[in-house]
């Protein structure tokens, strides 16, 4: 395979080295940084890389979550192998209201084309929204399904990484290590408990590992067949997917129904997923909905968009955990700062003044 060992040292100082929190992980790659780099060179262009194991950990924030983690030395790789065979390979294929991890795209990208759409349809006398939501998406996505469709557009050599890669998940020290954490949690934690249980493991030849850029990648070209089909088959153009989220608009709530299990169809029979019953709704606009984060509603002809109530608990319950970090001495009011400021200014529509308040009263001891 063909590497750019200057694009492999962009890789690392302008995206790996800057998002890894552990900078003790840094400073010992970077004492030997070209000989790391150059490492990397020998095993991509020489067609001797083999993944190694993961790190993985249990977060509890928003929910629990597993996640799993690279060495810097793997990342680059991962980064480097993603940003420049998969992307410029895979990226053509991709449906421009498929947002998620895309370049001038993303999360604020969505709002704005749900905004758009809102807008559209508030004229008409009858707007509905069918939100439709895939069950444990990471953990579902079958293999050879997924491996089938980058076969013929990938080399042999770039499929063969690849297949590494997706195949990851299969080793049975990962599903040991998850019951191993989720056991601990268990016996340290009063609440939450049966949240926990619902930690699933990965199936052999099911699941993509959560943390890696490669992951997030594929999980957005999985379904890139069904979007263009719902837009140009099923005759949806007012449609948004954010990963596994999927919203769409039609004044008609009997084509959405129809549309619905056309889907659900699909999905069983092509791509061995299901959808997510309980999250699964078709509702008027002036209901609203939840999408990203936010809640909108038409409300005597007018949108109405606000935080939803459970982005806004977790924020506070972040802040004051920053806040207990800064005041026990664990962290620099600079690293508390830095960590609370996206809550302070990222909140670009709805209830961005109440966003702020929670800052001032948790972090900042401020009361309005």
């Amino acid at each position: 395979m063909k590497v750019d060992f200057l694009k492999i040292k962009d890789i690392y100082e302008k995206e790996v080295r800057k998002n890894t929190k552990n900078k003790k992980k840094v400073y010992q790659f970077d004492r030997f940084k070209m000989m790391n780099l150059t490492k990397i060179y020998d095993v991509l262009s020489e067609d001797r890389y083999c993944h190694m194991r993961y790190h993985i950990f249990l977060i509890r924030s928003p929910k629990y979550r597993i996640v799993m983690s690279l060495n810097l030395y793997e990342k680059v790789i991962n980064h480097y192998l993603t940003r420049w065979v998969l992307m410029p390979k895979l990226e053509k294929y991709l449906d421009i209201r498929n947002v998620a991890t895309r370049k001038n795209m993303g999360r604020d990208y969505g709002i704005r084309l749900v905004k758009k759409y809102i807008e559209y349809y508030k004229k008409r006398e009858f707007c509905y929204v069918l939100k439709l939501d895939i069950s444990k998406y990471f953990y579902r996505i079958d293999h050879e399904v997924l491996k089938s469709m980058l076969k013929e557009k990938l080399t042999e050599e770039e499929y063969r990484l690849f297949c590494m890669i997706i195949d990851s998940t299969d080793e049975d020290s990962v599903n040991s290590r998850i019951e191993q954490l989720v056991n601990h949690e268990l016996r340290v934690v009063k609440k939450r408990k049966q949240e926990l249980l619902e930690v699933p493991l990965y199936e052999k030849g099911k699941g993509l590992p959560i943390g890696n850029m490669s992951s997030q990648f594929l999980s957005i070209f999985y379904l890139h067949a069904l979007d263009h089909k719902i837009v140009h088959d099923y005759h949806i153009k007012h449609y948004v997917k954010y990963m596994d989220d999927m919203i769409l608009f039609s004044d008609s709530k009997e084509k959405l129904k129809e549309v619905k299990e056309k889907i659900e169809k699909e999905l069983e029979e092509k791509y061995l997923l299901k959808l997510n019953q309980k999250k699964t709704i078709i509702v008027n606009i002036k209901q609203g909905f939840n999408f990203c984060g936010y809640r909108f509603r038409v409300i005597d002809g007018k949108t109405v968009i606000t935080v939803c109530k459970d982005t806004k608990e977790r924020v506070k319950k972040r802040v004051k955990e920053v806040r207990y970090l800064y005041d026990t001495g664990q962290i620099s009011f600079q690293s508390a700062f830095s960590s609370i400021n996206t809550y302070y200014n990222g909140f670009q529509y709805g209830s961005k003044k109440k966003m702020r308040r929670i800052v001032d009263r948790y972090f900042f001891r401020i009361h309005r």
